[in-house]
């Protein structure tokens, strides 16, 4: 049983949401593991403790050194109660449900000093809408309308003629002449749908305002497709239409002090999308494009024009051709982390708590190399296999 006593200045309390919380489902679970094992790796020289649920406790003992853990049953009820103990914390969560967002507040509610984004950054990043409007017209990124679904909205309507218009079956069929889709309803035109299930050529794309990887995207290929939104978002949702874009996706993974951002990395993401839906599968790190070092400018802009976005942040983009597009930026580690802790010369964890506690600077870091290709996969089961070489 690891005493609390012994918690000092320099400890560190450390957790990931799932392995912290008992969630079972191995999709998940599979890849929150190895999050936390290879974050628990990477500071194994640090007074550390981490959080684990009773069926995580075990997760460590193939380890070389030991691992401080602490059991709990409700991760939430921990934190309200014992958190004020630490000083430090570093910790893994994702935007569902806002669980991001509310651990952060509730550390720094306790005045704990977080080693990654503070909640103003996490807040603004897991909303793809906000996002979108904070960094128009600074970084590209696909047009996007956020949109409320709700019976006495015309959002029908509205998306409708974004769709039209796109296929050149209303107005000129520029983005830039489409009817806002906020216009006032009285202003908008009823439209012909007699083509109701023509699959169009150009396709529009919605996806839920706060979501990770795949969860609830539409793929919008005739007018047929509007009216499935209801079922997937439901009364009162709000969800983002945007161009659907056929192109290489990618990420990036950058580390920051909160001012200046370093990419480490260009990732390959493994994408599977279909008119129903979509799925990440995984991906391999480093990733050599010919655009990368404008993909590493594009994601240290972002980075750096969002206040309190520091730590670890993924960015991820899609490439059409030589356009690049910024889709979503993640205040949090995530999946690549796994695969990039393996092959990196610098020690990720460790680096970024000496660029907050402002021991380094960016400047300090140097030249970023790899020993090796990684990738990362999930099987048809959910399990997510790493695998480092060719």
């Amino acid at each position: 049983m690891v005493d609390l006593k012994d918690v000092n200045d320099d400890s560190i309390l450390v957790f990931e949401y799932f392995t912290a919380s008992g969630v079972e489902d191995l999709s998940i679970v599979s890849e929150a593991v190895e999050l936390i094992r290879s974050l628990a790796s990477d500071l194994k020289d640090e007074d550390i403790y981490v959080l684990l649920a009773k069926q995580f406790e075990n997760i460590f003992d193939d380890f070389d050194f030991d691992v401080k853990t602490i059991v709990i049953d409700s991760l939430e009820d921990w934190l309200e109660k014992e958190a004020y103990i630490f000083d430090k914390a570093m910790f893994i969560a994702a935007e569902n449900d806002n669980n991001l967002y509310n651990l952060t507040k509730l550390l720094e509610s306790k005045e704990v000093k977080i080693y990654g984004s503070d909640s103003y950054a996490v807040k603004l990043a897991s909303d793809k809408y906000e996002t979108f409007d904070y960094l128009a017209n600074r970084i590209p990124q696909p047009m996007t309308y956020n949109i409320l679904l709700n019976n006495k909205t015309y959002w029908k309507r509205a998306i409708q003629i974004f769709f039209d218009t796109i296929n050149g079956d209303y107005g000129d069929g520029k983005n830039d002449n489409a009817v806002p889709i906020m216009q006032k309803p009285k202003d908008i035109p009823v439209l012909d749908n007699s083509d109701k299930d023509v699959v169009k050529e150009n396709k529009l794309i919605a996806k839920p305002r706060f979501g990770v990887d795949c969860d609830d995207i539409k793929i919008i290929a005739s007018k047929k497709d509007i009216d499935d939104l209801e079922e997937i978002y439901g009364e009162g949702s709000r969800f983002i239409v945007q161009p659907y874009i056929e192109g290489d996706v990618c990420s990036v993974c950058l580390i920051s002090d909160g001012k200046e951002a370093l990419p480490i990395s260009l990732n390959k993401q493994i994408v599977e999308i279909h008119e129903n839906g979509g799925e990440y599968l995984g991906g391999y790190v480093p990733y050599e494009h010919p655009l990368k070092e404008k993909i590493f400018m594009y994601a240290k802009k972002a980075c750096e024009f969002v206040p309190g976005l520091k730590g670890f942040v993924g960015i991820d983009f899609i490439i059409e051709d030589d356009y690049i597009y910024l889709l979503e930026i993640n205040s949090r580690f995530t999946t690549s982390y796994v695969g990039l802790q393996k092959i990196i010369n610098i020690n990720i964890a460790k680096t970024i708590i000496d660029l907050i506690d402002k021991e380094i600077s960016v400047e300090d870091i140097g030249e970023i190399k790899y020993s090796d290709k990684v990738s990362f996969c999930k099987d048809d089961n959910g399990k997510l296999n790493i695998k480092i070489g060719e």
